[in-house]
């Protein structure tokens, strides 16, 4: 029989065992709860670094805006007078002036371009740029910027055509739409060497793959083609695919905008853009539009 000295001692045994376990419930739940607790910091520094870096971006496009609307005001002017001074309506222009005259108009038609592309950029992004839709063709807007940048391809010695048929019917802002595929076609006859082809063509998307009516305008070309890390990034801002080489100061001056901005205009219309190529084969832009209903 157990003396009140075995008990004593029994249970000071047993309250060594408890405060034993206790602790190694708690190194355990440390061990839980520091994950936990470091989680959880991590979150808010993440969070923290998010509204920095958006805080940033926003700065960001707002310096942009305002320096592009600073500068849009003054070369305005500039442009404005060289077109007065080349058409000779200020007086004549002396021979040996024409080619310098030539080049700084070129360069500041190019500079204005990429200010209006500046602003184009900032609005996207603030979502500040609105869309006046209407009913179009998208046929017809086609077939008109292939026949102001044809004059760009022949000046290589390239085959720009439109291959479409048809009346292709959308409601969208007709303006951004010809900028989209003024900025597809440009982008093609840049990248294409002479002797090479530019095809246009639009038609309705086939129905299996894209369900619900959705119109197609394809812009494909012979030109360097892209590799798969070009295919990655082609839609980012000042992104260039092409060695210098095929760069000329016929083309249609390149701000790395153009592609981006594209992208952005097709999203707000509801669109999508995709690129399919091959190097020193082709490319192949796909825009997809929602038809009118």
């Amino acid at each position: 029989m157990a003396t009140e000295q075995d008990v004593a001692t029994r249970l000071a045994e047993l309250e060594a065992e408890l405060a034993a376990a206790q602790r190694t419930i708690e190194v355990l739940l440390d061990h839980v709860e520091r994950p936990a607790r470091a989680l959880v910091e991590s979150e808010a520094q993440l969070r923290q670094k998010n509204a920095e870096l958006e805080r940033q971006g926003h700065s960001q496009a707002e310096f942009i805006s305002i320096v592009a609307h600073e500068l849009r005001t003054p070369l305005t002017s500039i442009v404005g007078y060289l077109e007065l001074i080349g058409d000779g309506r200020l007086g004549g222009v002396p021979t040996t002036m024409v080619r310098p005259l030539t080049s700084i108009q070129r360069n500041a038609d190019r500079l204005k371009r990429l200010v209006d592309e500046m602003l184009d950029v900032t609005r996207i992004e603030d979502g500040r740029m609105v869309i006046h839709a209407s009913a179009l063709d998208l046929a017809d807007v086609g077939r008109e910027v292939v026949t102001e940048l044809e004059p760009l391809a022949s000046a290589k010695q390239q085959a720009l055509t439109f291959a479409g048929t048809g009346v292709h019917v959308l409601d969208a802002d007709r303006d951004k739409l010809h900028r989209i595929v003024v900025n597809l076609v440009a982008n093609a006859i840049r990248y294409t060497p002479a002797g090479g082809t530019i095809v246009v063509d639009v038609s309705p998307a086939p129905v299996e793959r894209c369900p619900g009516g959705w119109l197609r305008l394809t812009v494909r070309d012979s030109g360097v083609g892209l590799t798969e890390a070009q295919r990655h990034r082609i839609f980012e801002p000042f992104s260039d695919r092409g060695p210098a080489k095929h760069h000329t100061s016929s083309e249609p001056g390149s701000s790395g905008l153009g592609l981006y901005i594209a992208r952005g205009l097709i999203e707000l219309h509801g669109g999508l853009i995709t690129v399919d190529s091959e190097p020193g084969v082709f490319t192949e832009f796909t825009v997809l539009l929602p038809a009118a209903r």
